[in-house]
């Protein structure tokens, strides 16, 4: 991966080394992931007087939670109305008071633990800039009003340029996320849980003792197994692809030229602009964030992402500087509604998946709820978050057109033949024959050559080369690889298979 492409938040953070796991270990609960969602609930778990293990396959934050735009908030874009619609106002409801938990959970352990992590609050503001989004905008607030949830009405505001209406709702944050999740795992270590990076989860055994075994050969066994992994790192039989769907996003952070109003901006509409203010050494600088795809399916070349937002900013308050731009890979589910909690009925492993670009409160909440279960052996919001919840039968054909639909292009492709690896440029990526083959071939700024199976190793879906990220991505479920083969992120448990390695002088083209 490109690693130029390092978000503001990992860039301006001091991480605390954790150990490596080296040896064989027994423990209570187990949690896979490193991010908000998995240090969040070793935090709930060590101060409800266990001693949980966390261990993850990088660093803290290496995933969603360090390339996230740090919002804390119950406005998660236009949700009030379709909630209200599909499950009802008790449910919709319900919603809104366990995300509203979540903030203020991360608002009392800023205070508990005086995390300097940036935290204000402010206002998240819906906002449109159509017609169509107008309407859209008033039938959220209806359905806000309708639920309680105070929210606030404003015609024509001066902010973003060109705003017909913007919906407000008081007493939100933001924060800088790798900073407080860092001082949350301090906090819970001192507590009594323990955490080891560098440590990657390669397969789990359920049985009547569960056991996670590890790429270096260690053995973990454990009671509770919580995977924060962002996609579940074991599925079982419930298929958890056909639930989930992977988007693209990206974000840029810049010296902005012009002032702007404070608070937390996101569009009623496509393309969706997401905006903040971030305080860095008493200097405002500007986040937008938007240009969501499905993974594996955005435009060959990606940096027009990047220009989009670099653009937009420009409009809206001028760009003296672009300090950082990044992307982010998030999973949807078809309502909305992330799963949080049991895997199967009566299991002991717990799964918080499909925050769907929210992750901050719905990351939050899942370490909340999960511990929550683990310590108390239920869990409020059960029913809401279930993986079992109504919309399921409903919504799997949607999904599962959703998901297999670049198998037909997989296979018109592979039809059509490919490019030769003649003309290929440094920093390039191309789908190439190679001796008979149908393969990804890279060359980077050495002129050094990798040809690599492309068949993603989850289930054998073709690569797309991601030229902004210098990666290979699946189309169908999120899984990304660098130009090395290595895995990087998404359900895949495997590195892909390396045809050749080389010069590209020392390459014979056939």
């Amino acid at each position: 991966m490109d690693r130029e492409n390092v978000s503001y938040w990992n860039k301006t953070a001091e991480q605390r080394i954790y150990p490596s796991l080296e040896k064989n270990l027994d423990t209570e609960v187990l949690i896979l992931g490193g991010g908000i969602t998995g240090v969040t609930c070793a935090y709930c778990l060590a101060k409800g007087g266990m001693r949980p293990v966390l261990i993850e396959a990088e660093t803290l934050c290496a995933g969603s939670t360090g390339n996230t735009t740090g919002k804390v908030t119950i406005q998660h874009g236009v949700i009030y109305k379709n909630l209200t619609g599909k499950y009802g106002r008790d449910a919709a409801r319900l919603f809104a008071e366990s995300q509203a938990e979540a903030v203020e959970f991360v608002a009392e352990r800023v205070k508990e633990h005086a995390i300097q992590c940036q935290f204000q609050r402010n206002t998240a503001i819906l906002f449109a800039a159509s017609p169509g989004e107008r309407e859209v905008v008033e039938a959220e607030y209806k359905a806000a009003a309708e639920l309680g949830i105070h929210a606030e009405l404003a015609e024509n505001p001066d902010f973003p340029p060109g705003s017909l209406l913007a919906l407000g709702y008081g007493h939100q944050a933001v924060f800088h996320p790798v900073r407080y999740v860092g001082a949350l795992a301090a906090a819970a270590v001192a507590l009594g849980a323990e955490i080891y990076c560098g440590t990657k989860a390669e397969r789990l055994e359920n049985g009547e003792a569960k056991s996670v075994f590890c790429e270096n050969g260690v053995r973990i066994r454990a009671k509770h197994i919580v995977m924060a992994t962002q996609y579940p790192f074991y599925d079982g039989p419930n298929l958890f692809f056909t639930r989930l769907y992977a988007k693209r996003a990206y974000a840029i952070a810049v010296k902005a030229e012009n002032d702007w109003p404070e608070g937390a901006y996101i569009s009623a509409g496509d393309p969706v602009r997401s905006v903040r203010s971030h305080t860095e050494n008493g200097e405002r600088l500007l986040i937008v964030a938007g240009e969501s795809h499905p993974t594996g399916r955005g435009e060959a070349d990606m940096e027009k992402h990047y220009a989009a937002l670099e653009e937009y900013a420009g409009r809206i308050a001028g760009v003296g500087k672009v300090l950082a731009r990044w992307s982010a890979q998030d999973y949807e589910t078809p309502d909305q509604i992330p799963y949080i909690g049991r895997i199967s009925e009566n299991s002991d492993i717990y799964v918080a998946s499909g925050f769907g670009k929210w992750g901050m409160s719905s990351g939050t909440l899942s370490g909340m709820l999960i511990s929550e279960w683990i310590l108390e052996g239920k869990c409020r919001f059960q029913e809401l978050y279930s993986r079992n919840r109504s919309d399921y039968i409903s919504s799997l054909g949607k999904t599962l057109s959703g998901v297999f639909v670049p198998v037909g292009e997989l296979i018109l492709s592979k039809l059509e033949g490919t490019e030769s690896i003649v003309g290929l440029r440094r920093g390039e990526g191309r789908v190439v024959n190679f001796r008979g083959r149908k393969a990804g071939v890279y060359r980077d700024d050495n002129d050094d050559v990798t040809i690599l199976d492309i068949s993603c190793t989850h289930m054998g879906t073709e690569l797309n080369f991601n030229s902004a990220e210098k990666t290979w991505d699946c189309p169908a479920h999120g899984g990304r690889f660098d130009t090395s083969g290595k895995l990087l992120e998404g359900p895949p448990k495997h590195d892909l298979k390396v045809y050749y390695r080389g010069k590209f002088s020392d390459l014979a083209i056939k």
